[in-house]
C-alpha cells in the first residue's frame, strides 16, 4: 500500500511538471487570479516556472525508477 501511494505521488509530480512546462501562463493565472486584473507574468516568472516543471518531472521519474529497481531487486533475490 505504501508503494502505491509513493507511485501516485510520483505520477502527481510528473503531471505537475508537465503542466508547469507546457502552460506556465496558466500557472500564473491560477496563482494570481484574486490578486490582479489583466496582469501578465514576467519573463523571469515563466522561466522559473518552467525550471520548476523540469525539476518536478525529474523527481517523479526518479522516484518511479527507484521503485522499479527496488521491485526488480526484490524479485531477483
Amino acid at each position: 500500500m505504501e508503494r502505491l501511494l509513493i507511485c501516485l505521488a510520483a505520477l502527481a509530480c510528473i503531471a505537475l511538471g508537465i503542466f508547469m512546462l507546457a502552460k506556465p501562463e496558466l500557472c500564473w493565472k491560477l496563482e494570481h487570479f484574486l490578486d490582479t486584473i489583466g496582469g501578465e507574468p514576467s519573463d523571469w516568472y515563466l522561466t522559473v516556472t518552467r525550471l520548476a516543471g523540469v525539476l518536478f518531472l525529474l523527481l517523479g521519474v526518479g522516484i518511479l525508477l527507484f521503485l522499479l529497481v527496488e521491485l526488480i531487486c526484490s524479485l531477483a533475490f
